[in-house]
């Protein structure tokens, strides 16, 4: 049985834009802290996103797990809204949109997936469309790095 090995603290630095026909809507950043996992032929990169809704000022969290590989990224997103995206370039997945009011039918088909993970760091970026109820929906594209954590001294945590 293979060993895991243990989670390395990491800073995440997320950024997105969702456009529609050519014209920016939606964009977001985020600075957080999440764990790193690093495994024979993939990496698992966990951490905690929260939203605000801009009607109601709801805040959403959401737990998120990539699973990052040479040429495909999976992620998982769970919480009130939850699903499952894989990104691998020029093909379609389709999954299920989850939310409190009910099940959406969802696709999304990868452009561009560039993935490079280090013991310590990486980058992720991601240009695809997404489909929700069978119609366009959005083009999208996700650039998230990563790096070990330091802790307040300065040294750097997790196993050495």
């Amino acid at each position: 049985m293979e060993e895991m090995k243990s989670e390395i603290p990491v800073m995440i630095s997320l950024a997105s834009l969702a456009s529609y026909n050519g014209v920016a809507e939606d964009q977001m950043q985020i600075v957080t802290t999440g764990t790193l996992m690093p495994q024979e032929g993939f990496s698992l990169l966990r951490y905690r996103e929260r939203q605000e809704d801009e009607e109601t000022g709801e805040v959403m969290e959401s737990d998120i797990q990539l699973v990052l590989k040479k040429d495909e990224v999976t992620m998982n997103r769970m919480g009130e809204f939850s699903n499952t995206m894989l990104f691998h370039r020029n093909r379609c997945f389709e999954t299920t949109f989850r939310t409190p009011y009910g099940d959406l039918p969802m696709a999304v088909y990868a452009r561009s997936v560039q993935c490079e993970v280090g013991e310590e760091s990486g980058k992720v970026h991601l240009k695809y469309e997404l489909s929700m109820q069978g119609a366009y929906a959005s083009t999208n594209e996700l650039h998230l790095e990563f790096y070990r954590a330091e802790n307040k001294t300065g040294r750097t945590r997790g196993r050495k």
